[in-house]
């Protein structure tokens, strides 16, 4: 019995800190140059940021304009990501990263006069799905990287877009056809 309850304890523990890595991931931001417009790029962001079904359900997401930035926000129960397009020599230059991802509550201690807002709960809160928000960048950036090298822009071959993870200094290429 003991040998049990260790187990599921390195277990519970070894999913709780995966979790709240992926929700660290989500929270880095993520930049790629593509040759697009900032209109377009800020377009492309709102609709391949939305899944299916919510595209089905005719939601819709606002393009907020700040300057010379535009800035997408699209929330879940995850929590929120957000891009930020910004227009440079050679296109556009798009950000994104999750503004807030949402924590799993803890359940009130009862009679030990503990909250699940107190100080404990904002240190053990798990993360609500993370790996939803990093499906939702992902989609973002292959959408964008598939219009700039097939959409009606004239690309060359040897350009292909590239996303930057700012956070980490690593650099991806796209993947090829």
């Amino acid at each position: 019995m003991t040998i049990a309850i260790l187990g599921i304890t390195l277990l519970s523990g070894v999913v709780y800190s995966w979790m709240n890595r992926r929700a660290n991931d989500a929270l880095v931001s993520l930049a790629g140059d593509f040759p697009l417009t900032p209109e377009e790029a800020a377009q492309i962001a709102m609709e391949a940021g939305l899944t299916w079904r919510e595209r089905a359900t005719g939601r819709t997401v606002p393009v907020m304009r700040s300057g010379n930035v535009l800035k997408v926000e699209i929330g879940c129960r995850a929590g929120v990501m957000s891009f930020e397009v910004r227009e440079t020599p050679t296109g556009s230059r798009v950000t994104g990263r999750a503004e807030e991802v949402t924590v799993v509550r803890m359940p009130e201690l009862g009679g030990l006069g503990v909250s699940s807002t107190n100080v404990l709960y904002m240190r053990a809160g798990m993360p609500r799905n993370p790996a939803r928000l990093l499906r939702r960048r992902e989609r973002v950036f292959l959408a964008l990287a598939y219009e700039a090298r097939y959409g009606g822009l004239a690309v060359g071959a040897g350009e292909r877009g590239q996303w930057v993870d700012a956070g980490r200094g690593r650099c991806e290429a796209l993947p090829q056809p």
